[in-house]
């Protein structure tokens, strides 16, 4: 039996946060939620997670900070993280290192489509 992928959700929309927590968790995976890219990066301290959901605009530390943060680290450099944004389809600075890109409102077969293609990748390049 598989181990259940593990994802931190990181938004500071608290009703979008958990709309997600509990459509991931009725889908099978272990969730855990961060209202900001510092408390993440706590909550990371703790143990590696399959992957990270994070918005882009937050207080404290926002989702770009967050991504070059986890970039840094060794134990994180690898984990997939999926940013989404309100923000219009201009484009983003390219040296933000994400994996994909959500532009909400986003479907929920989207997002699981999303998911699954970032865990499949990062285990297919550890393999």
């Amino acid at each position: 039996m598989a181990p259940t992928p593990s994802i931190l959700i990181v938004d500071d929309e608290f009703g979008l946060a958990e709309m997600l927590r509990e459509m991931l968790r009725d889908l099978g995976f272990d969730v855990s939620l961060a209202i900001n890219g510092r408390l993440a990066l706590d909550i990371l301290e703790e143990g590696a997670v399959d992957l990270v959901l994070t918005d882009m605009m937050m207080p404290v530390m926002d989702g770009a900070e967050l991504a070059v943060a986890m970039r840094r680290d060794d134990r994180h450099r690898r984990t997939p993280i999926i940013m989404m944004t309100s923000l219009p389809t201009a484009p983003l600075p390219s040296d933000i290192p994400f994996d994909a890109i959500l532009r909400k409102p986003f479907t929920p077969d989207l997002l699981l489509e999303t998911i699954r293609q970032c865990v499949a990748n990062t285990e297919q390049s550890e393999s």
